[in-house]
């Protein structure tokens, strides 16, 4: 079964019964884009013909309240985790049938270990100091936690190959570092020391043994016996896709008003430039606290092969996911498309062609190629032991 068959018809199904109130939709971000947000017109016919153009399908309509916290897939690709502002739920994508976690709302995005269970980050429990991390099994619908002593804020949450632990990072001693802990022991433990005492997010694949950590306005790829393999100047995070050529690079793009936006070609070149000078002017007469530029969040894809990085130019988005289940599918958080912010929604768009074309050199609509600079790998800072495989069927 496609993604397109399972996939759009079940959330959109999901829509009716999961759709957050628009005062709830509006609970983030800055209290004058919060303002831009709620009272923006919202164009349907406008977002179904640029989501149409450019191949993407959106699984909720186009002008619902769709305030996503965080999505997750599992590494079947058939349940969807998604969290809103009060509440997180569980769904199955072949029957439709929507379950709520029986636990209070995650406080960070949750890791699929199996088809069958997940690991969901909490707060401490009524009358405690300490974060828990909850193993939940979805089939036999039991839970099995961890309670983080000394450790706050977790967060990163990443399967490690197995069905009894999970890496993350948390905050100790003011600093954040990884960890891994065992459902079994029920005991954290500190691990990829190496990567020092201010991770300030980490990304980790266990069939590829890749770590992926931000630093500052950088993000630094590494293996898993410290030898650094690629820096990327202007990123926030890195996902990597589960075959190992390409990785999804996440970052802020160049600002754009939050006023009077227009899709590519939507006006002439003359008169967006008029457009352009009449809005400077009527900004230069309003108070400072008005907003006057947003940045929005972009996407490129690496080419380890090319050592090539491309901006996909033509979206906006963010909370990156490759599809686990079909490959070269990306699912993200869509901001907006052509130089215009939208409604929010969760997308999921084919990225084969794009990247098979880029390869040759033959840019499709809206895809460019970015400055990217190797570097030589850095010598290994530890010896790391035999692996253990990732699960069957994992990404």
């Amino acid at each position: 079964m496609t993604m397109r068959n399972f996939c759009i018809p079940a959330l959109a199904a999901l829509l009716a019964t999961t759709a957050c109130d628009r005062d709830q939709a509006y609970d983030q971000g800055s209290f004058s884009n919060n303002v831009y947000l709620a009272y923006q017109e919202c164009m349907e016919g406008e977002i179904r013909m640029l989501t149409s153009k450019h191949n993407i399908q959106t699984a909720f309509e186009p002008c619902g309240s769709n305030n996503f916290v965080s999505f997750a897939w599992a590494p079947d690709g058939v349940n969807l985790y998604f969290q809103m502002p009060l509440s997180a739920h569980i769904m199955n994508g072949e029957t439709k049938e929507v379950a709520a976690l029986p636990t209070e709302v995650p406080v960070a995005p949750v890791a699929w270990l199996s088809p069958e269970l997940l690991v969901l980050p909490l707060g401490p429990a009524v009358g405690g100091t300490d974060p828990r991390l909850v193993l939940f099994d979805r089939v036999q619908a039991n839970m099995n936690t961890v309670t983080l002593s000394g450790i706050q804020d977790p967060a990163d949450l990443h399967s490690d190959g197995t069905r009894n632990t999970v890496l993350y990072t948390g905050l100790k001693d003011g600093k954040r570092q990884v960890f891994r802990a065992s459902f079994d022991t029920s005991q954290s433990e500190r691990v990829f020391e190496w990567l020092g005492e201010d991770v300030e997010n980490f990304t980790y694949s266990a069939s590829l043994q890749l770590i992926g950590v931000k630093s500052g306005e950088q993000v630094k790829v590494y293996q898993t016996d410290g030898s650094m393999l690629y820096l990327f100047d202007d990123a926030s995070t890195i996902h990597f896709h589960p075959g190992g050529r390409y990785f999804a690079l996440e970052s802020l793009g160049e600002p754009i008003s939050p006023f009077d936006q227009r899709t590519w070609n939507e006006v002439s070149e003359q008169a967006r430039e008029r457009e352009e000078r009449r809005m400077d002017e009527w900004l230069e007469k309003q108070p400072e606290w008005v907003e006057r530029e947003v940045q929005p969040p972009v996407m490129d894809i690496f080419d380890v092969a090319l050592d090539k990085r491309f901006r996909l130019g033509f979206v906006y988005g963010d909370r990156f996911q490759w599809y686990p289940s079909q490959d070269f599918y990306a699912s993200f958080v869509l901001w907006g498309m052509e130089g215009k912010e939208l409604n929010r929604n969760i997308a999921l768009t084919q990225l084969h062609e794009r990247i098979r074309m880029a390869a040759k050199g033959e840019l499709t609509l809206g895809v460019a190629e970015r400055p990217f600079t190797p570097i030589e790998p850095s010598a290994p800072q530890v010896t790391v032991p035999t692996a253990q495989p990732a699960l069957e069927g994992a990404p």
